[in-house]
């Protein structure tokens, strides 16, 4: 019922842009992205950054994070706002998230134990669903497997950016916007989440995790788009911070 999605963007999906796209027929909206940090302990921040409106619903509070704790105390706050759901961004390719240690880099290996925490301690402590926004990681094996470790720490939906994190060390490897989004990708993540193929039975689950939504990310310019992305990623849902209507 949630299919039309408009995405996290910073200076793009606050509160006004929200409730013009909600006119158009988006059906889910994203805050920009906030600091879990500054949201759990600055009153100021809180109001300045989560602004809301009863039309504005369903709204996700989506945040970015990398201490457990503060993820989980910033969610209940938000709860207590309004939010409907919460979200963890595991997509931002800036620098400022490369400084921060957050967003897509985290998607390392060595910060998978504390990516699962975030989600396992921050799910147990919401009456709200968790949701998770990633990017590809370097192969779809790793992906999937990614996914499914995200479902099984308590995330009840993920939307996947369907581009590689950028490297920002010595600015080698795949830029983050390099190209169009590797839609297949999703299809495939999609596919063996609900058990398909090779990948279900080794790295999704068998199955366990068919009825968690995927969400697409990238290639919307029209309409248009929106209609043969669905086709393509056989994904629940798909999202754009500036045409996802």
């Amino acid at each position: 019922p949630h299919g039309l999605i408009l995405a996290p963007m910073v200076g793009g999906s606050e509160l006004a842009f929200r409730l013009l796209c909600r006119k158009y027929g988006a059906q889910l909206c994203y805050t920009p992205m906030m600091s879990s940090d500054m949201f759990a302990s600055d009153p100021g921040y809180r109001a300045r950054e989560f602004q809301t409106h009863p039309e504005d619903h369903p709204v996700v509070a989506h945040f970015s994070a990398n201490d457990p704790q503060m993820m989980a105390s910033a969610c209940v706050k938000a709860v207590e706002m309004g939010a409907d759901a919460v979200d963890l961004n595991l997509g931002c390719p800036q620098r400022i998230a490369h400084a921060g240690h957050f967003g897509s880099y985290l998607l390392g290996p060595q910060d998978r134990t504390l990516v699962l925490d975030v989600v396992r301690r921050t799910s147990a402590q919401i009456s709200v669903p968790m949701f998770v926004k990633i990017r590809l990681l370097d192969s779809v094996p790793e992906t999937v497997e990614l996914v499914r470790q995200l479902c099984e720490s308590g995330a009840s939906l993920v939307a996947i950016h369907a581009r590689y994190r950028v490297n920002l060390v010595g600015r080698s490897g795949p830029g983050a916007r390099d190209g169009a989004a590797m839609l297949d990708q999703v299809a495939q993540v999609k596919r063996a989440l609900q058990g398909q193929g090779p990948l279900g039975a080794s790295h999704g689950g068998g199955g366990r995790f068919k009825h968690v939504p995927i969400i697409s990310n990238g290639n919307v310019r029209t309409w248009g788009d929106v209609v043969a992305n669905l086709l393509e990623t056989e994904a629940d849902g798909d999202a754009k911070p500036q045409l996802s209507v």
